[in-house]
């Protein structure tokens, strides 16, 4: 095995609960695909589940190495219904949109009438590609005028940021805490929220279930990008909607907002997924647009663990090309400009616990002693989080007693994960990892490379840790 040659940024291949049939299984490869995310709209989740439960049965090397990512936050509000095809909406055309057909000319399926739109308040078609600003509001439908003109297609979504209620422990349906207690489940994506302690809430109930997946918030709004120091803490990372913030901010910002996300993420070792649609055109053309394109590879220049494509793309006829030509712009971006090198942001970190100090100093150890890789011993992924944080290419094994740990490193930049049968005593663990090196990496005799482990505490009677430089 060769890492050098081996992506670090991984593709994240999305699908909607419409999506999910026999053809679509047996379609799935885990050497072609790093992860999917499913998203679960009303009402579908026992079909989610199960759909999720024949991946880890059928799917050969699933249970190892595809981890599956359910969205609870992605529920579309509205959408445009009985197009027969693409729709032209022209600047300051006045357009009715009624829930009743033949009452306006555009048809909405929505459960929220009338309580979707507000008065004087913008309004985003087909993901924002036409922007529209509420004139008046009756009982039976909108006048909306045009403000940015565009194509919208059938079963275009409607998005209205105004109306948006903040997300709490009581807005979470009662199904995402099924998909909390689900073995086949590795990541849940929650809403953007604002409020610490409300999240608190849902992550401490969440936790409480006989299955916890790791937690990601989805960073979608003004208030969450606010209060983003105070909600990192308690999830495992985010992924940020990006269509979704410019939405409510000037779209030109967006970039170097995801920039800061992303860097804010590595300082506080979370992980990073990049979304919104990521070669979304892809549905209706078999060429991606050159921006699509660009924007693969900013997010690898950028330094996210994942990107993830849109699930628009799962309803065309080319998904499978679309999850193709991302992997090879992500590698194009990796090995041509040779990838991001040490986060020196991270460089002259403030050491505030002990994995931050280990990790820290390991990675320079790294860096100095040109090592092969960094091996880390850990129980949860933490150790390996933290690792990755720095952004450095020296590649990082993590060693584990967990399928699932290893499983959910598969999203995590630049890990690669070995089971350990049995967890060693301090004497042996290194004999133990270097014979595992040995036999399941690219590491050969005499190679060097760095070992850390914050997680030995419980081999012995007293707390230590371990570190060093060894030569294999």
């Amino acid at each position: 095995m060769n890492f050098e040659k081996q992506r670090r940024t991984h593709v994240i291949w999305s699908f909607d609960s419409a999506c999910l049939n026999d053809e679509l299984l047996a379609s799935l490869d885990v050497n072609k695909v790093d992860a999917l995310r499913i998203v679960s709209e009303k009402g579908s989740m026992d079909q989610v589940l199960d759909f999720c439960r024949r991946i880890k049965e059928k799917v050969p090397g699933a249970r190892e190495r595809l981890p599956i990512l359910i969205d609870l936050s992605d529920h579309i509000r509205g959408s445009i219904v009985e197009l027969e095809g693409p729709k032209e909406l022209s600047f300051a055309q006045e357009v009715k949109i009624s829930p009743t057909p033949g009452k306006g000319d555009l048809v909405i399926r929505t459960e929220e009438w009338p309580g979707l739109f507000a008065k004087n308040q913008s309004v985003f078609l087909g993901n924002g590609m036409v922007v529209a600003k509420v004139k008046s509001l009756e009982k039976d439908h909108v006048v909306v005028e045009i403000v940015q003109g565009g194509t919208i297609y059938p079963d275009a979504d409607v998005q209205a940021p105004s109306t948006v209620k903040p997300s709490n422990l009581e807005s979470i349906p009662a199904e995402a805490w099924r998909a909390a207690a689900e073995p086949a489940v590795d990541f849940l994506l929650l809403p953007s929220m604002e409020d610490p302690i409300e999240l608190e809430k849902i992550v401490k109930k969440m936790q409480a279930q006989p299955y916890c997946p790791w937690l990601l918030m989805k960073v979608s709004s003004q208030a969450t990008l606010d209060r983003l120091d105070d909600l990192l803490p308690l999830v495992r990372g985010v992924m940020i909607s990006r269509i979704s913030l410019a939405m409510q901010m000037d779209p030109a910002q967006v970039p170097m907002i995801t920039k800061e996300i992303i860097q804010k993420c590595n300082d506080y070792a979370k992980m990073s997924v990049v979304a919104s649609e990521m070669l979304g055109s892809m549905r209706h053309n078999v060429t991606p647009t050159r921006a699509e394109v660009s924007d693969i590879a900013n997010a690898v220049f950028d330094g996210a663990d994942a990107v993830v494509l849109s699930e628009a793309i799962g309803h065309g006829r080319y998904a499978e090309r679309a999850l193709s030509l991302a992997i090879r712009a992500i590698e194009e971006a990796e090995f041509t400009a040779g990838g991001p090198s040490m986060n020196w942001v991270k460089k002259h970190p403030e050491i505030t616990t002990e994995i931050e100090a280990v990790t820290s100093s390991a990675y320079r150890a790294a860096y100095r002693n040109q090592a092969k890789a960094i091996v880390c011993l850990t129980k949860t992924g933490n150790t390996a989080l933290h690792l990755s944080s720095y952004g450095s290419r020296t590649p990082i094994i993590a060693v584990t007693m967990s399928l699932d740990v290893i499983r959910r490193l598969r999203l995590v930049r630049g890990v690669f994960g070995i089971l350990l049968d049995v967890m060693p005593d301090i004497e042996h663990v290194s004999a133990i990892v270097n014979a595992l090196l040995l036999h399941k990496s690219w590491i050969k005799a005499n190679d060097r490379y760095v070992f850390v482990s914050v997680t030995l505490s419980s081999l012995g009677a007293e707390g230590s840790n371990l570190f060093s430089v060894q030569t294999l």
